[in-house]
């Protein structure tokens, strides 16, 4: 009998002392100011994705989160590039457990971004045990500035195919994702430029491209999908474009970037794709 008594005061003493718990993590993650709780640090946005409505082409757009450390540890937090167009920082760079601070993004809308609904990640990467990395979207509508677009002068009597950089680095990205990209390009000839081929490397596939005859002064775009569904690490991949432009018969563009599969812990520095 007393046994019995024994393993109920037990039974309810851990009932308690779960109710209690509970609570405790309750109230650490309810605050109205931080509604977005990621490990240890709560940010002051409603969800995952924050709307930030139209942004123009060729502006540097600029965004803060304010967040705050719920844990009993101090938290440091690490400046850089979450892609090739996002740049973030922090203020303070270390928040002790309690402390607020700010999360400063800016956002580089450059020419080469389609138009059109864009998700840009943000990628948080901090010391905190319970989540070393954290990832918030802005939901952006990127417009046209048609001063973008305005001819460039013919700089050959040939046909030219001139893009406006051969390489993009889209930083790091889940695996399981899908980027897209846009190469533009223009004939700076005098004379058409005909397309003969588009070569894309595996897991790459273009998804738009020019007419297979470019007019002199045209501008126009080449789009690629990338699809990260099974490989990951470091990525190399490669477009391949043949025309009749006598300078550059074969015009190679290349994508590159980090693909992760779990935490950072978890990755192997070492695994490639080309």
């Amino acid at each position: 009998m007393q046994l019995m008594k024994n393993k109920i005061l037990i039974l309810i003493s851990a009932i308690l002392f779960s109710m209690a718990m509970l609570a405790q993590e309750s109230k650490k993650s309810v605050d109205n100011d931080f509604t977005y709780l990621v490990g240890n640090v709560g940010f002051a946005v409603d969800s995952l994705e924050t709307v930030v409505g139209d942004i123009r082409k060729g502006q540097d757009f600029n965004f803060s989160i304010e967040m705050k450390n719920f844990g009993d540890r101090a938290i440091t937090f690490r400046d850089g590039k979450s892609s090739r167009f996002v740049d973030i920082s922090y203020s303070p760079n270390v928040l002790s457990p309690g402390d607020v601070g700010v999360l400063n993004i800016k956002f580089e809308v450059v020419r080469e971004l389609p138009p059109g609904e864009m998700s840009v990640e943000i990628a948080v990467e901090s010391d905190d045990k319970k989540s070393p990395f954290k990832f918030l979207y802005l939901i952006a509508n990127i417009s046209e500035d048609p001063k973008l677009y305005e001819q460039k002068s013919v700089i050959d009597t040939v046909p030219r195919l001139i893009f406006e950089y051969l390489n993009y680095d889209f930083g790091h990205m889940k695996k399981g994702k899908t980027l897209y990209h846009a190469f533009l390009c223009t004939n700076m000839g005098a004379r058409d430029l005909e397309i003969s081929d588009i070569i894309t490397s595996q897991g790459c596939k273009v998804v738009g491209w020019p007419e297979m005859i470019v007019p002199s002064e045209a501008n126009d775009a080449i789009i690629v999908r990338l699809s990260f569904l099974a490989n990951y690490g470091v990525q190399h991949h490669t477009i391949t474009i043949k025309s009749n432009d006598p300078i550059n018969p074969e015009i190679v563009l290349g994508v590159h970037g980090t693909v992760y599969q779990k935490s950072a812990t978890k990755r192997n520095p070492d695994f490639c794709v080309e």
